[in-house]
């Protein structure tokens, strides 16, 4: 939808959901990577969402005013914010709890400019069964 929208308007930046987990579904890292690469050519921002997604909440207690399951350690907050800001080009937007804000603020701030690796991601997959919420 994003593509078609820039095809008729002229828009500044787009806002899509952007993290480690939703990146391990195929067709949504292949949509992902032409918008992306529409967005570079014409100059348009790449606004990012759910960066800490977890998954889907799926009838657990909802602790969290997100609509989805957040990640709530520190340091799992902050590895998935280095990977979203480890992709030059790309914005990170807040998450929607205030609770969760502080951890993101802090991960953000703290920042190396290195992006964690594949391998590093794929345990927090691992250890919290982290699930794409879009599929």
């Amino acid at each position: 939808m994003h593509r078609r929208s820039l095809e008729r308007f002229p828009f500044d930046s787009v806002l899509l959901p952007y993290n480690f987990g939703q990146m391990q579904d195929d067709r949504y890292a292949a949509e992902f990577e032409q918008l992306a690469a529409i967005c570079q050519k014409g100059g348009v921002a790449i606004q990012t969402i759910k960066s800490i997604a977890l998954a889907p909440w799926d009838g657990r207690p909802q602790t969290a005013s997100t609509w989805y399951e957040p990640l709530t350690d520190p340091a799992d907050i902050s590895l998935a914010v280095d990977w979203v800001l480890g992709r030059e080009g790309i914005f990170l937007n807040t998450v929607g709890d205030v609770k969760l804000l502080p951890h993101v603020l802090v991960a953000a701030e703290e920042f190396a400019g290195e992006r964690p690796s594949d391998e590093r991601m794929n345990e927090l997959v691992q250890r919290h069964s982290l699930k794409p919420l879009f599929v």
